[in-house]
């Protein structure tokens, strides 16, 4: 359990916790989601209302092969969110994605977080291929990524329309086998 919360904790590594969002992260979720910073960088622009984000919390739990976590260390509460899809058991591969609140950003809390994701998904999930997708635009977190050992392996041309242009998807990924060199 997270000290200074009643919400147990899922997972925990180097002082980084996962755990389940319950309805009291609905609040800092949806402002983490309306905060130009974040929803410039994802697929969909359109702002959550505090329903929305209330029913998208009251439905996690029937989204099957989807993963949502809070992210969060005993000092701060909620750091940001962390997604998992397109969970492929056969192949051992998942996706992954996060946001951290703005006022974090910067900090460290992004190399940790990564960190933290890939011995998730390698020593407990048993996937060998973690994956994400990037808007080219978004220079900081392909940074990231790559300092966290992800290599550029493809790209969804003309992915997302932003500001009056269309922009590339850039797919990155990371194998079991370069985690543990």
């Amino acid at each position: 359990m997270v000290e200074g919360s009643r919400v147990p904790s899922y997972f925990e590594h180097a002082g980084m916790f996962l755990r389940v969002p319950v309805k009291s992260d609905a609040e800092p979720i949806q402002q983490l989601r309306n905060d130009a910073n974040t929803w410039i960088h994802l697929t969909d622009p359109r702002p959550l209302g505090p329903g929305d984000q209330k029913n998208w919390i009251e439905s996690l739990s029937m989204r099957a092969g989807r993963f949502y976590f809070v992210v969060s260390t005993i000092e701060t509460p909620f750091i940001g969110i962390v997604r998992m899809d397109e969970l492929d058991t056969l192949n051992r591969s998942v996706r992954v994605g996060a946001d951290i609140v703005p006022e974090f950003r910067g900090k460290g809390f992004g190399i940790r977080l990564y960190q933290l994701l890939k011995r998730y998904c390698f020593d407990f999930m048993n996937v060998h291929r973690v994956w994400l997708a990037v808007l080219e635009t978004n220079g900081h977190a392909m940074r990231l990524y790559e300092k966290q050992g992800f290599k550029v392996e493809g790209r969804y041309r003309s992915a997302v329309y932003r500001d009056g242009k269309y922009l590339d998807y850039i797919l990155m990924s990371i194998l079991e086998s370069e985690y543990r060199a």
